[in-house]
C-alpha cells in the first residue's frame, strides 16, 4: 500500500448546502475524511471527476450524487498514482475500446452501417468521447476557422465579456472550461465548437447594438449547445464510421484531418429538436444568471429583421 497523502478540501454534503473544510487522506483503497462528526470513505470505484481540474478538481461519489468534494489541482497527481484506471482515463479507453468493437462489428455486417449507423449512434459516440479529446478536437477546428476568420474585438471589451460568460457556463454546470473568442465577419452568427469553444461574429455586435442582454442570451443559448455536446455530435454525424474510429483510437492522423477539413460552420448545424433545447437551457442559465430570459427573443429579432446583404461584403 502506498502511504497516505493528505490535502485540505471542501466537503458539500449536498443536504446543508454550506461548505465543510475538510482534510482528505488518499490512499491505495480511496478517500478518507472527516465531515459533522463521522468519517467518511469513498472508494475510488464510486469516485468520479465531475470538472475538468482548473484551481480545483471536484469530485462526485456515484452513491450520493448529491455531495460533492472540492480538492485543490495538485492533488490530481497523487489521484492518478493511487488509482491510475480510474483518473488516468485507463478505464474510459478499455470502454472506448468495447464500443469500437461493437461498432466494426457492426459495420461489417453492412455497408449501410458506414451511412445510417453512425448518425444514429451520434448521441452515444459524442457522450463517450473522453472531454480531453473532445476539447482537443474543438481547438484544432477553432484554429482552422481563425485562418479564414481572423478574430478581433479589443482586450479590455474581452476582459468584461469572459468573466460574465465564465460565469454563467458555471451557473449552467456546462462541463467544460469555456474559450471565447470574437471573429472578423459581417454576418450576424455565433456558434459552438466541441469542448467549449464559442465565437461570436462582429457582425452579431452590430445587430444586436446595446442590448447587452440579448447578446448574453445568445451566449446562453451556445452554452447550451456545449452542454448537450451537440457539436461534438455533428462531428461524428458528418465524419463516417472510419473517421469517428480513427478520432476515438488515435489512429493515423488521416481521419483528424478530414474531420477538420470536412467541419466547416455549414457542417456543424443543429437539428430543430437541438435547438429548441439550447433554447430552454438558455432560458434556465438566464434565469440562474439574474438575467432576462425573453433577451432571446429580442437577439432572434434583431438578427433576422438586420439589413445584411452579403453583395457588399464580398
Amino acid at each position: 500500500m502506498m502511504s497516505d497523502l493528505s490535502f485540505q478540501g471542501r466537503y458539500f454534503d449536498g443536504q446543508s448546502g454550506e461548505a465543510q473544510a475538510v482534510t482528505v487522506f488518499i490512499d491505495s483503497e480511496g478517500l478518507r475524511f472527516e465531515a459533522s462528526g463521522t468519517t467518511e470513505f469513498w472508494p475510488f470505484r464510486d469516485v468520479k471527476l465531475s470538472a475538468a481540474p482548473g484551481a480545483e478538481i471536484r469530485l462526485a461519489n456515484r452513491r450520493d450524487e448529491d455531495a460533492s468534494l472540492y480538492l485543490p489541482a495538485a492533488a490530481m497527481d497523487a489521484l492518478q498514482r493511487a488509482a491510475p484506471d480510474q483518473f488516468t482515463g485507463a478505464r474510459e479507453r478499455r470502454r472506448m475500446g468495447a464500443l469500437i468493437g461493437a461498432l466494426i462489428l457492426g459495420a461489417g455486417a453492412v455497408t449501410a452501417g458506414i451511412f445510417f449507423g453512425v448518425p444514429a449512434a451520434s448521441g452515444p459516440l459524442a457522450q463517450h468521447t473522453p472531454k480531453q479529446l473532445e476539447m482537443q478536437i474543438g481547438e484544432n477546428i477553432a484554429a482552422q476557422i481563425n485562418t479564414l476568420l481572423r478574430p478581433c474585438g479589443d482586450e479590455e471589451a474581452m476582459t468584461t465579456i469572459r468573466p460574465v460568460i465564465e460565469q454563467m457556463a458555471d451557473k449552467g454546470d456546462v462541463g467544460f472550461p469555456i474559450r471565447f473568442q470574437f471573429i472578423h465577419a459581417d454576418a450576424p452568427n455565433a456558434f459552438a465548437l466541441p469542448g467549449g469553444q464559442i465565437m461570436a461574429t462582429s457582425g452579431l455586435l452590430n445587430a444586436i447594438g446595446d442590448d447587452q442582454e440579448a447578446f448574453l442570451a445568445v451566449m446562453a443559448h451556445e452554452l447550451g449547445h456545449v452542454r448537450a455536446r451537440d457539436s461534438m455530435r455533428a462531428v461524428y454525424r458528418n465524419a463516417g464510421l472510419g473517421i469517428a474510429l480513427d478520432i476515438i483510437t488515435g489512429g493515423s492522423g488521416v481521419a483528424q484531418q478530414a474531420v477538420l477539413v470536412g467541419g466547416q460552420l455549414s457542417q456543424l448545424r443543429h437539428t430543430r429538436q437541438q435547438e429548441t433545447a439550447a433554447d430552454e437551457t438558455a432560458a434556465e442559465i438566464m434565469l440562474e444568471a439574474g438575467l432576462d430570459p425573453s433577451a432571446l427573443a429580442r437577439a432572434f429579432e434583431a438578427i433576422t429583421g438586420y439589413d445584411y446583404d452579403p453583395e457588399e461584403h464580398r
